[in-house]
């Protein structure tokens, strides 16, 4: 037990992936009429999109901020009881708004939001500690998730308008901290594979990623622009037309990171795919805005696709590199990729063709047994010590 609690990401990768593997099943059982929908947050649709924001996403946030905090900071890793409480309040929170009582309704809000406000303090001492101004964005957006998360509990408590708001404006933010982090690590990690595949297997040289520039800066921009849109509910011409441009740019941006050159390593293709999701959701959510579509579709192309896909990518590198393995995939955790992936196509699909009620279920099924594949690769890495291997294989 005590190993759990000496880096975040083990204790909080492990509670991710078990929640994945229960939450999503049960809550497409209820959709499909097998199972009582759960009403603890007032509507079964805010149940679920706040599950998978502000927890299920939520937890992965927490382990790889606090893990990745201790590179940032070249400070010792958060550990021991900060952490051990962290975890407990998202337990709480869950196991709280799982159960049909309204009486424990109000612990469960403030477990919830005690990890929300848990989390930014430990980050700002850290972040704060070491003079690490790069990382104040992501600070930013740590602070605001138990802000926007604290809205939409007062406006469900007040049936206001903007309860929906609340969630939305989670959501962006999660997908705003994607593109920060992603646009960090995707270049990085794929130039130090492309340098890695040139020494071990001779191949040509590529040409590698380019550092972060202006164009990254304009695109990050458009998509801000594109979720202050999307919340201030704007005219729908305009936020057509700056999602269509945003989706463009992602897209090019995408593969200026030479993803193509990748295929040979599923760690590294799949956050290539994992952020080739965004540039889809945009699109998808551009032409909801001139009812081509319903906005459902590109909601599900960020959240069954982006964020789905970059926790589990993240997830395995993370643990396979701060517990001194390989940085190599395994066939089963390979199967967890392309099984997520499958999961979000078929969520994707069945919001805007036939066979609704089909494609959901294998949707579900593909999800669970995707984390089912993932759990087994990783139980043991994120409850077990640390290895010892060459240094020359210690990153990609």
């Amino acid at each position: 037990m005590r190993i759990l609690f000496t880096y975040a990401f083990r204790s909080l990768f492990l509670l991710t992936t078990l929640y994945a593997i229960l939450v999503v099943p049960l809550w497409a059982a209820a959709w499909l009429g097998l199972l009582p929908m759960p009403v603890s947050l007032r509507t079964p649709m805010w149940w679920h999109a706040h599950e998978m924001i502000y927890g299920f996403a939520g937890a992965a946030i927490g382990g790889f901020a606090l893990t990745a905090v201790a590179t940032w900071t070249k400070r010792p890793p958060v550990a021991g009881a900060p952490l051990m409480i962290l975890s407990a309040l998202w337990v709480i929170a869950r196991v709280l708004f799982a159960l049909p009582f309204p009486s424990l309704l109000a612990p469960a809000i403030a477990a919830d939001l005690g990890y929300g406000a848990l989390l930014f303090v430990l980050m700002s001492r850290e972040v704060i500690g070491a003079r690490s101004q790069r990382n104040y964005k992501v600070l930013l957006i740590l602070g605001l998730l138990p802000v926007t998360n604290a809205f939409f509990f007062l406006g469900m408590i007040r049936n206001a308008g903007w309860t929906t708001t609340a969630l939305f404006a989670g959501l962006w933010l999660v997908i705003m901290l994607i593109n920060l982090i992603g646009g960090r690590i995707i270049p990085g990690f794929t130039r130090n594979w492309l340098k890695r595949r040139v020494t071990e297997q001779k191949h040509q040289p590529a040409t590698p990623p380019p550092a972060f520039d202006r164009f990254d800066l304009f695109t990050t921009w458009l998509m801000i622009a594109f979720a202050i849109f999307h919340l201030a509910e704007a005219p729908s011409s305009w936020t057509a037309v700056v999602g269509l441009l945003t989706s463009v740019l992602l897209f090019i941006r995408l593969t200026r990171w030479k993803g193509i050159h990748a295929g040979d390593e599923p760690l590294v293709w799949v956050l290539h795919v994992a952020f080739s999701w965004l540039p889809l959701g945009f699109v998808l959510l551009a032409s909801a805005e001139v009812g081509l579509l319903p906005q459902t579709a590109g909601m599900h192309a960020l959240t069954s696709g982006a964020i789905t896909t970059m926790i589990i990518a993240v997830a395995g590198r993370a643990a396979l590199g701060h517990t001194g393995r390989p940085l190599r995939s395994h066939p089963v955790l390979t199967a967890a990729y392309v099984l997520i992936t499958v999961a979000a196509i078929c969520r994707v699909v069945a919001t805007i063709g036939p066979g609704a009620r089909g494609l959901l279920a294998v949707s579900a099924i593909a999800w669970c047994a995707g984390f089912v594949c993932f759990a087994w690769r990783y139980v043991p890495i994120l409850t077990q010590g640390r290895m010892q291997r060459p240094r020359s294989l210690r990153t990609l």
